[in-house]
């Protein structure tokens, strides 16, 4: 067999429709058709905190009257950055020469200038709506015209759990899947819908890194299936004590996701065990990511229970993979997701991959994607817009877990 030469060979533009999320670009525009988290609440004290999202460089702040604002970082008058400005009463000061700017970007103060130039120079600085649920910031960089509601999934309404308290969670930052983070953000999403890298990166080369059911036994029954709202795969298997197994992991357009319980080892029948936390994968720009989740943790005697950890990756449970800073041969001997996925490329190029049918849930979503983005191109609501308020309740999800006996599932299957 002939060695395939290298030389010559030119690579191809990565996929801009999907993968670029500046203003104008049509994935960056579809992005900006929802509601997108920047911070927890807890966050925002006495400081303002600077963020970049979708490639633009923004400032969010709580005044101290208790009102959350988010405005273009770059002050009007000399373009000094918000984020060294001082939280007041009435709004943000810039540190440069005092310009006061409300949470709605008006400019109320300034005090270098005589009394009523504030007033006649009428001075905006530009901003984005935002509000707060489930211990999350939110800001809305849409058309003004186009602005929907704050889907109220399953997980986040608090009417649909009986004992629980949401808690908004930086769970790739503190602890997380693989710490990804300098990659773009769909080749990080789409590892949602690859069930099977869990038995290839995670078991068969890095060794067994959630010591549950997930990885264990013989391989999987794994199907992909399109959503209501989205993408999500089915894992089955039959336990070596004698119960099955069922997994389903779900996709949630445009960025959201929500991953079965990785700790579960299926020891004990239970029926549909509802995923308990929702994340999103948030663009940065083009080349970088953040993550950041509200989850349902359950209440034990009103408070927070303290035995109950997320289902994802918890800092009790850490595995060794997950630190950005080890030896590079430590990496080499046993990669995470983060070595997988950042190393396909800052911006994966879709043209030079080959797609096999263990990949179904990859080609799934990146149809679902497509679809939406042509549909703002075309002036018409991409999937989980909402504007129904009445509508807007505990809107189902599809991820959950579930065992019972091998016996009981061949009886169902009878």
């Amino acid at each position: 067999m002939t060695l395939l030469s290298a030389y010559g060979q030119q690579e191809p533009k990565e996929d801009m429709a999907l993968t670029h999320v500046g203003p104008g670009k049509p994935m960056g525009e579809l992005m900006r058709r929802y509601w997108q988290p920047v911070c927890l609440s807890e966050e925002l004290a006495d400081l303002p905190r600077r963020i970049r999202i979708l490639c633009e460089d923004l400032v969010v702040f709580r005044d101290l009257s208790g009102n959350i604002g988010c405005l273009a970082l770059h002050c009007a008058h000399r373009g000094t950055s918000l984020e060294y400005g001082r939280i007041e009463t009435g709004g943000i000061r810039c540190c440069f020469h005092g310009w006061l700017y409300d949470t709605q970007g008006q400019c109320v103060e300034m005090p270098c200038e005589a009394p009523g130039i504030a007033e006649r120079m009428n001075i905006h600085q530009p901003g984005y709506p935002v509000q707060e649920h489930g211990g999350l910031v939110f800001i809305y960089m849409g058309p003004p015209d186009r602005q929907p509601l704050l889907p109220l999934y399953d997980i986040i309404d608090p009417t649909f759990w009986e004992n629980a308290e949401l808690r908004g969670m930086r769970l790739w930052e503190d602890h997380s899947i693989g710490f990804v983070r300098d990659c773009n953000w769909l080749q990080h999403y789409e590892n949602v819908v690859d069930p099977y890298h869990l038995q290839i990166l995670h078991n068969m080369i890095s060794g067994d890194q959630f010591g549950s059911a997930v990885t264990s036994g013989d391989w999987p029954d794994i199907a992909f299936e399109e959503t209501n709202i989205g993408v999500r795969y089915r894992s089955a298997r039959d336990l070596p004590n004698g119960n099955h197994i069922v997994r389903y992991t779900e996709c949630i357009l445009p960025n959201l996701f929500m991953v079965a319980n990785i700790h579960e080892k299926g020891d004990v029948p239970k029926d549909k065990e509802k995923c308990r936390e929702i994340s999103w994968c948030v663009p940065v720009d083009d080349e970088h990511i953040f993550g950041i989740s509200i989850v349902a943790w359950p209440l034990k005697n009103g408070e927070p229970d303290p035995d109950w950890k997320a289902g994802v990756d918890t800092l009790t449970n850490i595995r060794p993979g997950n630190l950005r800073d080890r030896p590079y041969e430590e990496k080499q001997r046993w990669p995470d997701d983060m070595e997988a996925q950042e190393s396909q490329r800052a911006i994966a190029v879709h043209e030079l991959e080959n797609l096999a049918h263990s990949d179904r849930g990859i080609v799934l979503l990146r149809r679902a994607l497509r679809k939406a983005v042509l549909d703002v191109e075309e002036g018409r609501d991409p999937l989980n817009i909402v504007r129904d308020e009445t509508a807007n309740k505990a809107i189902e999800t599809h991820g959950w877990t579930s065992v019972t006996t091998i016996s009981e599932r061949s009886e169902a299957v009878a």
